[in-house]
């Protein structure tokens, strides 16, 4: 049974953080999920607190490589700090999507990394405030609604459907990238199938197409995920890299570009954002694999967001240079 939503008594109060200047142009591309400040833990031992995180942050990250013109819907607490405002800010990120929740809290978690690549995510604050100030589309940003592309990560299977469908409703010609969420997993093949047909591409982790499917394998997952209507199943796979299947029967296989790697909180956001922006610039789901994967390797140099310079876009083209050239096709890619 899929879970409820949650929902909070008190009135929640749309407060943006940035109001709309008549010059401010609209955003290409919009991340749609949670932000969260992420207080990491590593297997040595060392711990980086107060690390602004959350999937719609790395998803901008990924974003940024390969565009600049981006924007943010997600919601925050009173007590969200200028400083990790700044650092939105100088990504040039639009930041009228960014709401501020009086009375709550802005959501803080631990992140505790195994040697295995393993993380766990232990809320610090409550998980019900989490979901519970979770902004609607009703609150988005009209001019949003005409961005090229959405990253969205967000409720469960029921609100994602509501999403990805009225998004696609308002501008048919939006590419939309569906990364799953724990609570979507206890969805049912129908309604999964539901969100699928809204989507242009499905970007889990290992974990979470087993999950979602209900597979022993990614191998099975990735084929019940096509069988239920995925157009393309970009599977997320760590330092192994990435997998990348379609409806068509087409099947690839990305490496993970080399990169110094301080910390791979939030790769797999980073990932489905540069997929995103290459497809929707008319990349084939091969190419836009391999920007996925530049794009995560920018994400895992240092904790938190990079910096991004002059010299950004020309390091991610070598890189890019370098992907291409290793993407394994067909039966070489399993």
């Amino acid at each position: 049974m899929e879970m409820n939503r949650i929902h909070d008594p008190q009135p929640i109060i749309h407060n943006p953080l940035s109001p709309r200047h008549p010059d401010t142009p609209t955003p290409s591309f919009v991340a749609y999920s949670g932000l969260i400040i992420d207080d990491i833990v590593l297997p040595d031992g060392r711990t980086f607190m107060n690390t602004l995180g959350g999937s719609a942050t790395h998803a901008l990250v990924g974003m940024r490589v390969w565009s600049d013109r981006l924007g943010y819907f997600a919601a925050v607490g009173a007590d969200f700090s200028p400083e990790h405002r700044a650092l939105l800010e100088g990504m040039g990120v639009d930041l009228r999507g960014l709401l501020r929740r009086e009375g709550h809290p802005t959501a803080r978690a631990w992140q505790l990394f195994e040697p295995d690549e393993r993380r766990v995510e232990i809320f610090r604050t409550s998980i019900d405030d989490f979901y519970a100030i979770e902004p609607t589309l009703d609150e988005m940003p009209p001019d949003y609604f005409q961005a090229r592309g959405f990253h969205v990560c967000h409720g469960t299977l029921a609100d994602l459907t509501d999403v990805v469908t009225r998004l696609r409703a308002a501008n048919p010609t939006v590419r939309i990238i569906w990364e799953p969420t724990p609570v979507q997993s206890a969805g049912t093949p129908e309604a999964v199938a539901a969100a699928l047909t809204q989507v242009d591409v499905i970007s889990p982790d290992r974990g979470e197409a087993m999950a979602l499917t209900g597979r022993g394998s990614p191998e099975d997952a990735i084929a019940a995920l096509l069988d239920l209507g995925a157009k393309i199943v970009a599977l997320r796979m760590g330092s192994s890299g990435s997998r990348v299947d379609t409806a068509a029967g087409d099947s690839f296989r990305i490496p993970a570009v080399p990169a110094p790697v301080v910390d791979t909180t939030g790769a797999g956001d980073a990932y489905c954002g540069g997929f995103l922006v290459a497809l929707a610039a008319g990349a084939g789901p091969a190419d836009a694999g391999a920007h996925a994967a530049v794009s995560a390797s920018f994400a895992i140099g240092q904790f938190g967001v990079p910096t991004f310079n002059d010299n950004t876009r020309a390091e991610a083209e070598r890189r890019l240079s370098w992907a291409r050239e290793r993407i394994l096709t067909g039966s070489t890619a399993s």
